[in-house]
């Protein structure tokens, strides 16, 4: 249950959420949730499917959901990140204070595999760290929602809200099935 202050503080985020959400048409939890199930979530993909991120989400409950990520740096090695985001109605949101960050991994090469099997977390006591590096440039409220692509059937599109305002550009997200094991990511 929401606290009183907590409660009215989120009114004009959820009023914001759901004017944009009647125009936007956008995805309720529910089928959010199963895309989360089934499919890898490929952000940007290029036309061999090379994802720009990706995302695999490991548990949804009532009040949040568990993602991990992988992302590349040219001459760097692949950064994988384990996630706690919360939902807000049919919304995520980014906690502003740990930024959700909970583990982190590197790996050799730019594959991520759909399984950390064999991958080594980095200690803990670099969490703290990377969370106040991410927190200088987060935005205080920093959730997104989805549509589907209108252009590209069976893909989805990531609309993104910082602090009051929804971007104008989205996140194009190509679904790869679970069962493909893994994706390449492109380093940027």
């Amino acid at each position: 249950m929401m606290r009183p202050l907590t409660a009215l503080a989120a009114l004009p985020f959820l009023a914001a959420i759901a004017s944009d959400a009647q125009a936007q048409e956008f995805l309720t939890r529910a089928e959010v949730i199963a895309h989360m199930d089934a499919s890898v979530f490929c952000y940007h993909p290029d036309e061999r499917l090379a994802c720009g991120w990706a995302e695999i989400y490991t548990e949804q409950n009532e009040d949040h959901a568990v993602l991990v990520t992988a992302s590349a740096t040219w001459d760097f090695p692949m950064e994988i990140a384990q996630y706690r985001i919360d939902w807000r109605g049919d919304a995520l949101c980014i906690p502003f204070e740990d930024q959700g960050l909970q583990a982190m991994w590197e790996a050799e090469g730019y594959r991520f595999p759909f399984s950390l099997e064999g991958f080594t977390a980095l200690p803990d006591d670099g969490l703290p760290v990377r969370q106040a590096e991410l927190r200088e440039t987060a935005p205080r409220e920093f959730c997104f929602q989805y549509t589907t692509d209108p252009d590209a059937p069976g893909q989805l599109l990531q609309h993104v809200f910082r602090d009051g305002v929804w971007d104008e550009e989205f996140d194009p997200i190509a679904l790869i099935p679970r069962f493909a094991s893994g994706v390449s990511i492109r380093p940027n």
